[in-house]
């Protein structure tokens, strides 16, 4: 067992030395830490699942407006709406820069583009007749 002297000459070995110029070696970034890239490029992505939700609201549209009583639904102005709010959403989270907009704000804007897409065809397929 190391005496008193020799346990203190170990421990100022391994200690930092204050004066030194040195800076110490910077800390791996988190692999698994969230990533605004990733963010934007699922605001990318709804822009392309935008396009596709409009297509298929025109085909609802379209379906509603020659079969039965020759009029689509009661809700196809809220239906456009919230597609229109879906590429506002969209435009937010990816152009916004990362001072402006929080990460978790822009994961919560993401989750509303992506909510929004999805309710324009859902809410111009209602059709109360």
């Amino acid at each position: 067992m190391p005496g008193r002297r020799a346990w203190a000459r170990m421990t100022v070995m391994t200690a930092p030395d204050p004066n030194s110029t040195v800076s110490p070696a910077a800390a791996a970034p988190d692999p698994f830490a969230p990533s605004t890239r990733a963010v934007r490029v699922f605001a990318g992505i709804g822009f392309l699942l935008l396009a596709v939700a409009y297509a298929v609201f025109i085909i609802i549209v379209l379906n509603q407006a020659y079969s039965g009583d020759g009029a689509s639904g009661p809700l196809v102005d809220p239906a456009q709406w919230s597609m229109g709010l879906s590429a506002v959403a969209g435009l937010l989270a990816l152009c916004l820069p990362s001072d402006a907009l929080s990460h978790a704000a822009r994961q919560g804007t993401v989750r509303l583009q992506y909510a929004l897409a999805f309710a324009g065809p859902v809410l111009a397929a209602i059709d109360f007749e």
